[in-house]
């Protein structure tokens, strides 16, 4: 990189400007040798300080009560649903394997790890469900919020 033909990008000059270590040694190079870089190192420390100044953005509206008053004041029905059918489930695959374990451990040797497995995958299956739903009404709803 040679300072007559290319000079620093914009974003290598934002770098220097916040700290000219930031910089690979061959731009560093450039900028102590190039005045049109280093004038544009110095215009975005400026830039840097004044913004810094900047009083914080203050809004002409509250937001969290414009997005509270657009939501829903009714819970869904659905979401509970999954949660009592997968509480139910489970607790009949429980007591079953509670009730009989020890009789399908005897008749089925091997495969009372398979039905471990088994319930755990249900479970995982349901929860995923619940998972799946609780998203898709989640965007239903951000849909329905309107900011303007």
């Amino acid at each position: 990189m040679t300072s007559t033909s290319f000079h620093l990008s914009e974003r290598a000059l934002q770098e220097a400007a916040e700290s000219s270590r930031l910089l690979p040694v061959e731009q560093a190079d450039h900028l102590h040798s190039c005045g049109l870089c280093q004038g544009r190192v110095a215009t975005y420390q400026q830039l840097f300080t004044v913004t810094a100044q900047l009083p914080p953005p203050a809004f002409a509206f509250d937001l969290t009560a414009a997005v509270l008053a657009q939501l829903p004041t009714t819970k869904p029905a659905f979401p509970w649903v999954v949660g009592w059918v997968t509480a139910l489930v489970l607790g009949v695959v429980v007591a079953f394997l509670v009730l009989f374990g020890g009789l399908l451990a005897q008749a089925f040797q091997g495969l009372f790890t398979v039905l471990g497995a088994g319930l755990g995958v249900v479970a995982g299956v349901l929860v995923a469900a619940q998972c799946l739903e609780l998203v898709a009404q989640h965007r239903r709803q951000m849909r329905l919020l309107d900011f303007s």
